[in-house]
This record gives C-alpha cells, sequence and structure tokens, in this order.
C-alpha cells in the first residue's frame, strides 16, 4: 500500500512518521470506543441504582393503611407525656403496645414544639416514625425498634426534666431526637468487629464504625423518601447543619470510640 504525493499523480511510500502518525491515531480511536463502552456501563450501572433505590425507599417507608391507622389513633387521643410517664427515668416500655410506642414517639415531637417551629405535616411526621420503627429488624434481640424508643424518651426526659434544652437550639434538639430514634437502624445484632472479620460488604465501605455509617445512611434514606420527610420546612444551610448533628451523634454511639 502506497500514499499518493501532495500533487496527486506522484506515488509515494509511507515512511516511519507516517507509521507512528497511524499507530497513534489507532490508538486514539481506540481509547475513544473504550471510554464510550465505559461511558455507557456507567450509565447503565447508575440506573440500575436509581431503580434499586426506589424499590428500596418503596419497601422501607410504612404502608398508607398503617399511616391512615395511626393518624385515626392519633386523631382521637395521643396520651400526654405524663400519663405515658415520658418524663420519668425510670421509664419501662413494656406496658407499652407497638401502636402506643409510635404515639408515644409523636407525642415527644408534639411536646417539643417541633411541628410548629419546623412546618412539619402531621401525616408526614406519622409515616416517618413507622417507616423509621418499620426499619428496625424484628428478630434482633436489643438493637430494635423499642431500643431505640427507649433511647428518645431518655434524651427527652434529659431535655424537658433539667435545664439543657435551654442550652439547646431548636435545630440542635431536633437532630438529637431524630438520631436517638435512628441511631441504630437496620442493626444486624453484630458489631464491627464480626463485620470486619467476617468481610462484610459494610467493611469495605467505611474503615471504622462500620454499622453506625450505614445506621445513618439509613436515617437519611428515610428522610429523603417521598412522603418522609420531616425536614423539608428546613432551609438548605439548615438541612446541612441538622444532618452533619445527626451524623456526629450517631457515629458517637459507637462505643469503639471510648476504649
Amino acid at each position: 500500500m502506497n500514499k499518493m504525493g501532495e500533487t496527486f499523480d506522484k506515488i509515494k511510500a509511507f515512511n516511519k512518521n507516517d507509521e507512528q502518525f497511524l499507530e497513534a491515531f489507532a490508538i486514539f480511536c481506540g481509547l475513544g470506543i473504550q471510554n464510550t463502552q465505559m461511558y455507557e456501563t456507567v450509565e447503565m450501572a447508575m440506573a440500575k441504582q436509581v431503580v434499586t433505590l426506589e424499590v428500596l425507599s418503596y419497601h422501607a417507608s410504612a404502608t398508607e393503611n398503617e399511616i391512615e391507622e395511626l393518624q385515626v389513633t392519633a386523631a382521637m387521643t395521643v396520651p400526654s407525656a405524663h400519663s405515658l410517664k415520658l418524663l420519668d427515668f425510670s421509664f419501662s416500655d413494656f406496658d407499652l403496645s407497638e401502636v402506643e410506642t409510635a404515639l408515644a414517639a409523636i407525642r415527644m415531637f408534639t411536646d417539643l414544639n417541633f411541628l410548629q417551629n419546623f412546618q412539619m405535616k402531621y401525616e408526614v411526621l406519622c409515616r416517618w416514625i413507622l417507616s423509621v420503627k418499620k426499619n428496625y429488624r424484628r428478630h434482633v434481640a436489643y438493637h430494635n425498634w423499642r431500643h431505640a424508643f427507649n433511647t428518645a424518651q431518655c434524651m427527652f426526659a434529659v431535655l424537658k426534666s433539667g435545664r439543657i434544652q435551654n442550652k439547646l437550639t431548636d435545630l440542635e434538639t431536633l437532630a438529637l431526637i431524630i438520631a436517638t430514634l435512628s441511631h441504630d437502624l437496620d442493626h444486624r445484632g453484630v458489631n464491627n468487629a464480626f463485620i470486619k472479620r467476617s468481610e462484610h460488604p459494610l467493611a469495605q465501605l467505611y474503615c471504622h464504625s462500620m454499622m453506625e455509617h450505614h445506621h445513618f445512611d439509613q436515617c437519611v434514606m428515610i428522610l429523603n423518601t417521598p412522603g418522609n420527610e420531616i425536614l423539608s420546612g428546613l432551609s438548605l444551610d439548615e438541612y446541612k447543619m441538622t444532618l452533619k448533628m445527626i451524623e456526629q451523634a450517631i457515629l458517637a454511639t459507637d462505643l469503639a470510640m471510648y476504649m
């Protein structure tokens, strides 16, 4: 194979420069094709991720029947904090039914004026509480919904019984209550050491406090699930600040940090 000269009437042989140019052009074309294939692969993976998150969010959220039942019950009466003994440090949840624990959580949000201060819709709050409750695994003996509820009750008692609430901003108080209810979301009943030794995928995502990071991720997922956005009344800066405080509070529950 030869090439034509500049005057189109002379035949000249390819030289070394031509060979190098052609080789470079072939590499360029190959890289272009590879990048196109990689882009298509990434687009496909992102689409699958969006679909997966959509399905996960659907199943993670409480059902409309559950929300309606809770709203109807709450409309009739939400027991006072005094009658529920939410201000007692000797509080026990043993006498409360599953529905009553949700009503008690509503009472905490009501008495701390979260609905008024942060323009929370009552239906959204009910859905969020039930969604959080749903995302605690039932078979886990200790780190379950009732453990989270008891933790929130203790925080509520601390805030209402002492002078601590006066030292905190409304956003800080909100972040603490959300964090206590969410701090063990989707707990597997095992500790971080087991997660690491068993080479669980969570150990690949985070270098430390694996479960705590996962709890926070689940918390954010629920907060961002349609119909569960109890923080939608906040400004962007307030929202970011609140999430940061929730993250700090949840990560602080890793006891290994204090050993």
